[in-house]
């Protein structure tokens, strides 16, 4: 495994390794104790991933729910950033939990800004599973959802806490996919 810590006013590491998602639970044990991990994705990562990452953190003892978005730019939204954070507010989400963004962009977008927005930030892990979310988006803090006017005009830096990405994630991704993702990362 490779752990890159990233220097911000908040700093935290990103973890790079082969099997990370099945031990993403234990990782974020040591900064999260008796958690309740809420993990979001879209339909087409959960059906690849959750169940993975939701034995994972149950393994950790994390209490855990889900929210499941459609995939795609169209879910980037204020009704999809609003149901999530009623979502949070009928699971009794507090501080001591954390939210935790599994899949490509758009999902660590919408999760990162939820996190940065609710009861004035609580904490959030990047899980990225596409190139370019594991080189760009999850990495910085950049949060955002679409207003009909534009992309990303509400939004704010809000850091996470740990970002932990496995590269087998990449295998399944299409090979436009990785080739797009490649072209942004140049």
């Amino acid at each position: 495994m490779i752990k890159i810590k990233v220097d911000t006013q908040k700093p935290y590491e990103v973890l790079v390794g082969k099997g990370l998602l099945e031990k993403s639970g234990a990782l974020s044990l040591d900064l999260f104790p008796k958690s309740k991990a809420i993990i979001v994705s879209d339909s087409t990562v959960a059906g690849l991933y959750l169940e993975k990452v939701i034995k994972s953190y149950k393994a950790a003892g994390f209490e855990t729910a889900k929210y499941i978005l459609a995939p795609g730019e169209e879910s980037k939204n204020l009704q999809e950033l609003a149901g999530l954070l009623n979502f949070l507010a009928i699971n009794k989400t507090n501080k001591s939990d954390l939210l935790v963004a599994l899949g490509g962009g758009v999902t660590g977008d919408l999760t990162g800004l939820s996190a940065g927005l609710y009861q004035r930030g609580i904490a959030y892990i990047q899980l990225p599973t596409s190139l370019l979310a594991a080189a760009d988006s999850s990495v910085g803090g950049k949060t955002a959802v679409n207003l009909p006017y534009g992309k990303n005009l509400l939004g704010l830096i809000h850091q996470p806490s740990l970002v932990i990405c496995d590269p087998n994630t990449f295998e399944t991704l299409p090979d436009r996919e990785i080739s797009s993702g490649a072209a942004e990362c140049i």
